[in-house]
This record gives C-alpha cells, structure tokens and sequence, in this order.
C-alpha cells in the first residue's frame, strides 16, 4: 500500500514538472493559460472548456489535480505532450490563414477540435479510412464521427433471436404466459398450490 502511494505522488511529480515546461503552459486548443486537464486520447494538456468539449467528442480526459495516472499513462505523457502533438496534429497549420479559437467562444472550440482531431485537417496525409464527405448536415456529422470513433463493438447484445418465435410478425402474441416475455409457472415465486 505504501509502494502504491509512492507511486502516485511520484506520477503526480511528474506530471506538475510537464506542465511547467513552456508547450504545456497553456491549453493546445484554446492558448488558454494554466491547463488542468489531460486529454489521454491524444496526450496533450488541456483547459477545463475544452477538456468538456474533448469529452463532448468521446475523447477520454483526467484532471491533473483529481485523477491517478498509472505509471504507463505518464510514461505517455512524457512522451506525448503538446509539442509532440502539434508536430502531428497541427503540421500543416497555418497560423497566417488559421486561428486558434477564442476560451470564450465554445461553439469555435468545439469546431477546432473537430477539424484538428476528428477529421485530422490539419495532420498532413489524407485519411483514406472514412468516405470522403459531401455538404450533409451537423446532426448527420455527429452521428457518423461518434459512430466512427467508437471500436470496441456493441455493448448490446445482437437482436436476433431476442424474440420468441410465438411472437407474430406483428410483435403482438397470444400465449397468455408469455405477456411478458416468460412464463409465469416457471418463475421461482410461482406456487403449483396456488394454482388450484
């Protein structure tokens, strides 16, 4: 237990050192100083605005002051970070054509972390994963993006097979004991004796 506290304060040494160094003084979204938040999705430093936004993008982020860094996550960090980041992330940003957002204008915050890390504008190469995107609406951008980002597979289960082949195709069925999807005489409360 004792190892284990040592650790974490050892993690959080650590991690305040980083953040003194000048590229993770301030926000890499917004320029904003003094950032309190790790974005773990991309290894970089992040103010509390936009560590909400990032989360908004499903994008998974600690707080420094309130959250443990395991010893792999630091060793990310360290080697993350935002100058590492922006070498990957903003290595055809042009600061003559392009602005980073104002803190205060969240709508501009959540469209520049969109354009830098979800559709990767800015990165260099062309993404050939996704489709190339026609003028379609915000709603239809969302979905698809969340859809997209996510990888891990259905966390329902399939939905063949989940209804009784009783059911009709209407959904309506008419065995009385299966109303709600069982049968009641078979249920642990249900008493044989009852029944007569």
């Amino acid at each position: 237990m004792a190892s284990r506290v040592k650790e974490d304060e050892k993690n959080e040494r650590i991690i305040r050192g980083l953040l003194k160094q000048p590229e993770n003084r301030r926000c890499i979204n917004c320029n904003s100083l003094g950032p309190q938040y790790v974005c773990t999705s991309f290894w970089t430093f992040v103010c509390t605005t936009c560590s909400g936004i990032h989360r908004e993008f499903t994008h998974r982020v600690k707080s420094v002051s309130m959250a443990k860094f395991t010893s792999q996550e630091v060793a990310a960090l360290q080697e993350g970070g935002n100058q590492c980041a922006k070498e990957i992330y903003f290595k055809e940003w042009d600061p003559q054509r392009n602005s980073v957002p104002d803190s205060r204008n969240v709508e501009k915050i959540r469209d520049f972390i969109k354009h830098v890390y979800e559709d990767r504008r800015f990165s260099g190469g062309r993404n050939y994963d996704k489709p190339p995107r026609g003028k379609m609406g915000d709603k239809e951008d969302i979905s698809e993006n969340r859809a997209d980002g996510y990888r891990g597979g259905s966390r329902s289960p399939p939905y063949e097979g989940c209804f009784s082949e009783r059911s009709s195709p209407g959904g309506r069925n008419d065995d009385r004991y299966s109303r709600y999807g069982h049968d009641e005489r078979r249920s642990p409360g249900y008493d044989q004796e009852s029944r007569q």
